[in-house]
């Protein structure tokens, strides 16, 4: 990629704050050395690699990252024998080993049967060796938290023992010949000179004291003398404390060895860190921006809410969707409107996808891979080169025009400005032209008419706008598509508080066309935003239907949650209940059986058929109390019924009138000519916005018989009567009547009973109760 450009665009920006999530020099390189992808199985590799490492770092059981010390001056100290590292040094290997166990470890216990962090086993490696672990182990133990060798190592503790028994014996001496020469002493206690102790004496008494003098006081009143024998001493301190320090040398001198035997393990283990530390860093990123992952299956230029990384809280999302064939975007629009905010965002956007595969923007985005990237922003002028804006930008892009290829992202600000309008407008548009035939995609802005009519008559080129607050005079950074966009100049104008007569004249020289111009763009804007606002509205109502679905969905599936267990408990119940009365009902038939029937049997067939109807009773109570609950359940809105309302009757909700209530949930009411007692259930209100239309009409058939009496007919004659019983039932709103077939052979009741099934007018059907006929009579409900 071109390196101008690429620090134009602000990715630089953004690998500083990538960089700034690393854990590990190493990684910190590999970032900065990262090459840009072009190829579409690398960058999904990449891709994949990255979403490994979110999903590590990610949950409750998510990767915590430690620190990696910087080792590579300790590899080179290791790579020269005749140089060794230092404690500090060694210590700084093993914590870089324990940060790396700790990671392999985390890594191989994560739970991945699907395979999905295979793709970073070429970043791990076979694993972490084990003789690395050993050699941490190994420094940890000898050294401490400072790298300095532990006094309670081994071969030194013993040493530290000489020197303790050697300066407990030297200060005894010394104590014993203070006491012994108090008048040649000056005080009574021992001093410390150079590490040696030494006995302060008075000068005048010097001559008592056989021995050194190794100096003595400002005053000149004391000399510091060693006695021939602490002289003997304090040499048998230094000796001891001098075979620590060969002793500790010596150590040293075997970690390094343990270390430099390990070198090209310790290369490639710092190697692999920094490649999976750079995975980390971008995830980490990619977490910090909410950034997501490119559809690297699409080769659209397809943005949605995409936020620039580097401009924070105070970003305004951009969308911008390119369908195929489209290869040039003239975007235009009033001065500090976001033009260029938005092409460097597009440029630092397909920078990013090509460097990690991750946007911050909402999932699904998409950008096509270039090959290269040019651009021309800002001010080229440069003293130096004796050159003024205009001829900056044509050495600018000159470059671009002898360099782009058919896969480069090549992108334009301001193009043609900086010189003659009319001389400008007409080399933007032959640039453009040229860009259209030899580049993958071009996106310019400008301020020139003729590049958005020239955008208007190629269709491989759309013209974008940065919409205007036309209230407040103020950009809102929002990208129009399809719509060239105003200056706005004499707004900016206004709102910088120029004199009226300024703006006010120069209104009058813009000239009526451009008034027009002006005029119908503006209009094309008002239409744009009610179409939005129209898309809105039909988007909201859309969620509240499916909203309002799925209530009514949850609420049905209660219903009939409720209706099952409600009927899992009456069969519970009933079977009990059936089971009961089977066996008093054997016992009474055996009692029966038994000798004569007299009045105490016949009292106990009595009961039994009264606890029968008791329980009937009991269960249609029950049942009526179940169905009010339903209702109420399922019930929409509370309503309340009342005489003389006017009411929508059973399934074919015919219209009614109420009449009165006749006790529980029950009501009289007059449909037509016909009064009829229904259940509150059955009932309807009509809805205010509905309109009755009432229908009137005279019909030949004859009203229907509430019983019609089929013995004596053949099977044909009794289906055929019963059909036009049905049928003057349906005319004249009867919904029950009865059939008398009579018991015979059982042809008639087993074929009416046939024909009422597949009859789709009828609701249910029974035969009659004992007193009324029994199997011989069938009650019919339509």
């Amino acid at each position: 990629m071109n390196h101008k450009s690429i620090e134009e665009l602000g990715f630089f920006q953004v690998l500083q704050q990538i960089k700034s999530m690393s854990h590990a020099p190493e990684g910190v390189k590999v970032l900065e050395d990262l090459p840009f992808l072009d190829t579409q199985n690398e960058l999904a590799l990449r891709q994949n690699q990255v979403a490994a490492a979110i999903k590590l770092l990610s949950g409750a059981d998510r990767l915590i990252l430690h620190s990696f010390p910087e080792i590579q001056e300790t590899l080179s100290c290791l790579d020269d024998p005749t140089r060794g590292a230092e404690g500090y040094e060694l210590l700084d290997v093993a914590r870089y080993i324990r940060s790396a166990e700790h990671l392999y470890r985390h890594v191989e216990t994560m739970q991945d049967p699907d395979g999905y962090f295979a793709v970073l086993n070429p970043l791990l490696g076979e694993g972490l060796p084990l003789e690395l672990v050993a050699l941490s182990s190994q420094i940890e133990e000898t050294l401490d938290d400072s790298g300095q060798v532990r006094n309670t190592h081994p071969r030194i503790s013993a040493l530290f023992r000489q020197v303790d028994a050697a300066k407990n014996e030297r200060s005894r001496f010394c104590s014993q010949f203070i006491r012994s020469n108090p008048t040649a002493v000056q005080t009574d206690q021992e001093a410390m000179r150079d590490g040696r102790l030494v006995i302060p004496v008075r000068s005048d008494r010097r001559s008592q004291v056989q021995g050194f003098v190794s100096s003595s006081s400002s005053s000149g009143n004391t000399v510091f003398m060693e006695p021939y024998t602490l002289v003997e001493m304090n040499n048998s301190v230094m000796m001891a404390q001098n075979q620590i320090l060969v002793e500790i040398a010596k150590i040293l001198r075997e970690l390094n060895s343990s270390a430099r035997a390990l070198r090209a393990q310790l290369k490639a283990l710092s190697s692999r860190i920094g490649g999976l530390d750079a995975m980390f860093s971008i995830a980490l990123w990619a977490q910090e921006t909410n950034a997501t992952a490119t559809d690297l299956q699409t080769h659209q230029c397809n943005l949605e809410q995409a936020r620039h990384p580097l401009l924070g809280k105070k970003v305004v999302p951009i969308s911008i969707s390119l369908k195929d064939g489209v290869r040039a975007v003239v975007i235009s629009g009033p001065n500090a409107g976001g033009k260029t905010v938005t092409i460097k965002t597009v440029g630092l956007f397909a920078l990013l996808n090509q460097y990690c595969g991750f946007i911050p923007a909402k999932e699904g985005s998409s950008l096509p891979l270039f090959d290269n990237l040019f651009t021309d922003i800002g001010d080229e002028q440069s003293i130096e080169e004796e050159l003024s804006t205009f001829s900056g930008h044509m050495k600018q892009i000159g470059y671009i025009l002898r360099n782009m290829s058919e896969r480069s992202l090549v992108i334009l600000d301001e193009l043609g400005s900086g010189t003659d309008p009319v001389e400008g407008s007409a080399i933007a548009r032959s640039v453009l032209e040229y860009c259209l035939e030899k580049a993958k995609l071009t996106l310019v802005t400008s301020h020139h008419g003729v590049l958005k009519q020239f955008a208007y008559a190629k269709k491989e080129v759309i013209n974008a706008s940065m919409e205007f607050n036309e209230h407040s005079h103020m950009p809102t950074f929002r990208v129009i598509q399809g719509l060239p966009g105003e200056s706005h100049a004499i707004d900016t104008a206004r709102s910088m508080k120029l004199p009226k007569v300024v703006i006010s004249r120069a209104e009058q020289y813009l000239g009526s066309e451009a008034v027009q111009i002006a005029s119908i763009i503006k209009d094309l804007e008002e239409k744009r935003k009610e179409l939005e606002n129209q898309e809105e509205q039909t988007r909201k109502r859309y969620y509240t239907l499916q909203q309002e679905i799925k209530q009514l969905q949850l609420k049905e599936l209660r219903v009939r949650q409720r209706e099952a267990q409600l009927k899992e408990e009456q069969t519970t119940e009933l079977a009990r209940f059936m089971s009961a009365k089977r066996k008093e009902l054997e016992n009474l038939v055996k009692t029966m059986r038994e000798g004569e029937l007299d009045k105490a049997k016949r009292k106990q067939v009595k009961a039994y058929v009264q606890s029968l109807e008791d329980r009937v009773q009991d269960e249609q109570a029950l049942l009526e109390q179940s169905e009010e609950e339903l209702s109420a359940f399922e019930a929409e809105d509370p309503r309340e019924l009342s005489e003389g309302m006017e009411v929508l009757c059973g399934n074919a909700k015919r219209l009614g009138k109420i009449l009165k209530k006749q006790g529980k949930n029950k009501y009289l009411v007059a449909i037509g000519s016909m009064r009829m007692t229904l259940d509150g259930k059955q009932l309807q209100t009509p809805k205010e916005q509905q309109k009755t239309v009432l229908v009137s009409y005279h019909s030949s058939t004859p009203r229907p018989k509430l019983v019609l009496d089929l013995r004596g007919y053949t099977l044909e004659e009794a289906l055929s009567s019963l059909e036009e019983q049905i049928e003057s039932c349906l005319v004249h709103g009867v919904s029950t009547f009865s059939v008398i077939h009579g018991y015979g052979d059982g042809i008639l009741s087993k074929g009416i009973s046939s024909y009422l099934e597949q009859n789709r007018s009828i609701q249910g059907f029974r035969f009659a109760t004992p007193e009324d006929g029994g199997m011989g009579k069938t009650y019919v409900q339509l």
